[in-house]
C-alpha cells in the first residue's frame, strides 16, 4: 500500500494518529483535491484506486508512458479490457486519448511495485477513463459489475438525443447517489451480477447433483433452497438486472427437480405436479423455494390472492 499510494499520500490518506480519518474520507476537500490519487482501498490482493487528472496531468503521464512504449500505429486499443456484460453504449469507448490514459496509469502503478515481492497482470485488470467522452465509470467489486453514470453526462445525453439508457433510471438495481451536504443526486449506480459468480452459483448447483446419489428428497431441495437463499440474500436487487442469472435460476431448479423425478424413475408431469414440490413440508411438499417462477402453473397461482375473508 505505501509503494503504490507513497508515503504523503498515505499519511493524508489515514491522517495524524491523534485523529484517525473515517474510512475513504480526508480531513478538508483541500488534502483531497491536491493529489491525484482520489480514493484508495484494497481487498486482499485486488487494489481499487480513484485517481483524478487535469489535462495537463493526464498529457504528461501519457507522453512520459509513449516515450517508454512508443505507438506509431494506434494499436494500444487492441487488447484494451471492456466490461462486455454491458450494452454496446455503456460500455467504455476505446478513444485514443482514453486508452493511453488507461494504459499509461497502469504502466506507472505497476511500476511503483518491484517485481521480486509482487506485480500486477494487464489481464486481470481494468482500468475506467471517465472522460467528456466516456460517460461511464465502470469497476467489479466483490461479485457487483457497477456502472455509475453522473447526471450531469446524463442531462446532456438525454437533451441531445437518442442515447438509449442515458436518461434517469428509477427501478430496482439502480442506486441513486446523494451528495452528503446538499441532497442532491450527483450519479446512478447501475447493478449486475459479475460473470464469474454466476459460474460460481451454477458450480455449486452441479456439485449438489452430482454429489445426490442416494441422498433424499428433502435434502436435495434443502440443498437448493440454501444455495438460492445464499445467492440471493448477498446480491439482492442485482440479480433482476443480470439477464444470465434469471436464465440460469430456471434451468437449474429444472435440474433439481429433474434429479428428484428421477430418484422415483419416473419423469411423467401428470405425477409431478409443483404442488409436490414448492408445497411447505407440513402439508406433505418438498418445501422447495422458487425463484423462477416460470414453473408454477397459471391455475396454481389463483389460491396465492389475498382476499378479505384471508
Amino acid at each position: 500500500d505505501l509503494l503504490v499510494l507513497g508515503l504523503t499520500r498515505a499519511s493524508e490518506i489515514c491522517g495524524i494518529p491523534q485523529r484517525p480519518n473515517e474510512y475513504l474520507t480526508f480531513p478538508d476537500v483541500e488534502t483531497e483535491t491536491q493529489h491525484p490519487i482520489r480514493l484508495y482501498t484494497r481487498y486482499l490482493d485486488k487494489i481499487y484506486m480513484l485517481l483524478r487528472f487535469d489535462k495537463e496531468e493526464g498529457r504528461d503521464l501519457i507522453q512520459r508512458y509513449l516515450i517508454e512504449h512508443p505507438d506509431p500505429n494506434n494499436e494500444n486499443a487492441v487488447g484494451y479490457r471492456n466490461k462486455k456484460c454491458w450494452p454496446r453504449d455503456c460500455r467504455m469507448r476505446l478513444l485514443k486519448r482514453d486508452v493511453n490514459l488507461g494504459r499509461a496509469i497502469f504502466w506507472d502503478i505497476k511500476n511503483r511495485l518491484p517485481r521480486s515481492i509482487t506485480t500486477m497482470e494487464w489481464d486481470n485488470s481494468f482500468v475506467s477513463v471517465y472522460s467528456r467522452d466516456n460517460p461511464n465509470l465502470l469497476f467489479d467489486m466483490n461479485g457487483f459489475e457497477i456502472r455509475i453514470q453522473p447526471m450531469k453526462i446524463s442531462r446532456m445525453l438525454s437533451g441531445g438525443g437518442g442515447n438509449k439508457g442515458s436518461t434517469t433510471t428509477y427501478k430496482d438495481g439502480v442506486w441513486n447517489l446523494q451528495n452528503e451536504t446538499t441532497k442532491e443526486m450527483t450519479a446512478q449506480a447501475h447493478l449486475r451480477v459479475e460473470e464469474s459468480a454466476v459460474q460460481a452459483f451454477d458450480n455449486r448447483i452441479r456439485q449438489i447433483l452430482m454429489s445426490s446419489g442416494a441422498t433424499t428428497f428433502t435434502k436435495i431441495a434443502n440443498k437448493w433452497n440454501t444455495a438460492l437463499i445464499g445467492l440471493m440474500t448477498y446480491y439482492r436487487e442485482a440479480v433482476l438486472n443480470t439477464q444470465e442469472l434469471l436464465d440460469l435460476l430456471v434451468k437449474n431448479e429444472n435440474k433439481i427437480q429433474t434429479r428428484i423425478k428421477i430418484g422415483l424413475n419416473s419423469k411423467m408431469p401428470s405425477r409431478f405436479p409443483p404442488v409436490v414440490f414448492y408445497c411447505p413440508k407440513e402439508l406433505g411438499g418438498l418445501g422447495m423455494l422458487s425463484m423462477g417462477h416460470v414453473l408454477i402453473p397459471q391455475s396454481d397461482l389463483r389460491y396465492s390472492k389475498q382476499t378479505d375473508t384471508g
